[in-house]
């Protein structure tokens, strides 16, 4: 089955005058070291060809294929959905796991068989998981059939990424809001036409060999039988990662918006790269991502050029993006708020995060290292692309991402104001103000010359 190959072939063929960026290229050799990867950042592209959605399509989200529902369907989800999946060991291995509670997991049919990566379904009797340490000191989880002595098959069961909510409404921490945030942010970039790590939501999730919270307890291992009884997560979130192959030194595929900053006024960058990474910047101020951090960055490679024995490998097409979206539709933590965390999924902290913190001077408020200013040529760009976000379009974004119950201060409040379906109300004032947001775009002045 080709689900992933079509799907991703819609994503993500890039738009026409990408050829000076598209030229553009970096070596990869096996043990890469920080350095090395370097020119694979300043070979970096930052968005995609901007896709046309159907409403259906929209609804089910990217991993959705029209041409073969049926056989996608394994690959997306929806609020209705209630997965079942075997726990799979990850972010305890990690140096730097981040705070959102989330695990990893295979994924399961509800009688007990495994959905592979083909869409295909296989039953053994029991299984195991082991975990082995990589050439880049990461420890990684397979999953084999008990009966496998040596592990020499493993199940290539499809898995994804489970986002959490503890507790449920009404009294979260809103840290935890990434469930909401990470769906809306990541299909404003997918409309958008810029890579993002697909997030859907789901009704629930029942998971083999969890706790009742498994990121919270570090679980490093699964020793469940396949028999036992799930540990039921009830607002949740599934992401999976886009299908390209990360360029690692050790583990870190990782990029700095630093590097990508210096490379944009000292010339390095190409003009189509200066303008992709300007419009980026515009896209990201429609949600308010403001951390610029670099782990929360990924680079990848979306095209490699054919192998030449002896020769180190050659990424044709790296592309640099955020992987997390999460801390979103917030703002950034004040000054004196030493052990807290931003706030995501706050209207009365987001409601005031416009794009530009000056309308007249095209100045973005959360610039991620970069000038202040951005390229009239991205703003054209991003004029005509956030076209796609007309009202019903942004409707159907906050819909699917549930922003209707996300802040649940906000809903109490309209309540307490009288408002006869709050939550409604709540989402009303979500998409009013998102659609505020696009409007600045359309609207900004005086931005820097080509």
């Amino acid at each position: 089955m080709k689900i992933r190959f079509l799907v991703l072939v819609f994503a993500t063929f890039l738009f026409a005058g990408r050829a000076s960026a598209q030229a553009n290229t970096c070596q990869v050799p096996d043990n890469m070291a920080k350095d090395q990867k370097i020119p694979c950042v300043r070979a970096g592209s930052f968005m995609l060809d901007q896709p046309t959605l159907t409403p259906t399509q929209l609804s089910n989200g990217p991993d959705f294929d029209a041409a073969n529902p049926d056989a996608s369907r394994y690959l997306y989800f929806t609020a209705g959905d209630n997965i079942f999946c075997y726990f799979r060991p990850h972010y305890a291995f990690m140096s730097v796991p981040g705070d959102s509670k989330k695990f990893q997991c295979w994924h399961m049919t509800s009688d007990g068989g495994f959905i592979t990566t083909k869409g295909e379904t296989v039953r053994p009797d029991a299984v195991k998981v082991v975990v082995k340490t990589g050439k880049d000191g990461q420890k990684s989880a397979s999953l084999f059939a008990a009966t496998d002595v040596n592990n020499e098959r493993a199940i290539k069961a499809d898995s994804f990424k489970i986002k959490y909510l503890i507790p449920p409404f009404p009294d979260h921490n809103t840290r935890f809001n990434e469930v909401f945030t990470s769906v809306a942010a990541s299909t404003v970039m997918w409309v958008l036409g810029f890579p993002a790590d697909h997030a859907y939501p789901v009704g629930s999730a029942s998971c083999i060999g969890c706790t009742s919270d498994p990121f919270g307890g570090k679980l490093k291992n699964n020793n469940a039988s396949l028999k036992d009884p799930p540990i039921v997560f009830k607002v949740v979130s599934a992401e999976r990662e886009m299908p390209w192959d990360a360029l690692k030194a050790g583990a870190d595929d990782t990029w700095s918006w630093s590097d990508a900053a210096k490379f944009y006024s000292d010339g390095e960058f190409s003009h189509q790269q200066r303008v992709e990474y300007d419009a980026y910047r515009l896209a990201l101020g429609l949600i308010h991502y403001h951390n610029a951090i670099p782990q929360q960055n990924r680079l990848s490679c979306m095209q490699w050029a054919p192998d030449v024995p002896g020769q180190p490998r050659v990424c044709q097409h790296p592309v640099a993006y955020i992987h997390d979206l999460g801390s979103t539709f917030g703002k950034a933590k004040g000054p004196l708020d030493i052990g807290g965390t931003n706030p995501r999924g706050v209207f009365s902290a987001w409601e005031d995060q416009t794009v530009f913190s000056d309308l007249e001077s095209c100045q973005l408020r959360a610039t991620l290292d970069g000038d202040k200013q951005v390229l009239k040529e991205a703003q054209d760009l991003m004029i005509q692309r956030i076209s796609r976000l007309d009202p019903q379009t942004v409707r159907a974004i906050f819909t699917v991402a549930r922003f209707d119950k996300v802040d649940q201060k906000q809903v109490q409040r309209l309540k307490t104001a009288g408002s006869q379906n709050p939550e409604q109300a709540a989402l009303d004032e979500w998409i009013n103000t998102f659609l505020k947001r696009v409007d600045e775009i359309r609207n900004a002045k005086n931005c820097k010359a080509n």
